[in-house]
């Protein structure tokens, strides 16, 4: 008997597909929720690069990473079902490391594992039609 023919046997059932999955994908209050933060954040760096400075214990860095770093791993915790999801599991992970795209000594010392993983979410977004970081200025890798 062949390897082709002994695997052919096995219950089809039993086997997880994705067409077959459950749920709905990343429920839209917490993609809003996301979209709502990455604007504080996008108006909290341009506060920064203005050098506007009111919060000088930089309590407002604390609260956004805080926060996103909750929503974030709420978002990972979902399984897209989306191209949709999917650029918004990609978006959360770049606010998430995006020195890697904004930090010009970031992008220059990114060794190859942070290289392929800015490839990769970048692509993501690329091949959904889709900005990675709307508004936000990058730099490119070398």
């Amino acid at each position: 008997m062949s390897a082709l023919s002994s695997t052919a046997a096995l219950p089809l059932i039993a086997t997880p597909s994705i067409a077959a999955a459950s749920g709905a994908g990343i429920p839209h209050d917490l993609a809003a929720r996301f979209a709502d933060l990455y604007e504080r954040w996008r108006e909290q760096r341009r506060r920064d690069e203005l050098e506007i400075v009111e919060d000088l214990e930089l309590t407002s860095w604390d609260d956004l990473n805080s926060e996103l770093f909750k929503t974030q791993a709420l978002i990972m915790g979902y399984q897209p079902r989306t191209v949709d999801d999917l650029v918004l599991q990609a978006r959360a992970c770049a606010l998430m490391n995006n020195d890697l795209w904004t930090d010009a000594a970031t992008v220059e010392a990114a060794d190859a594992g942070a290289r392929a993983q800015r490839r990769i979410l970048e692509s993501v977004a690329a091949l959904a039609g889709a900005e990675l970081l709307p508004g936000v200025a990058t730099i490119a890798l070398a």
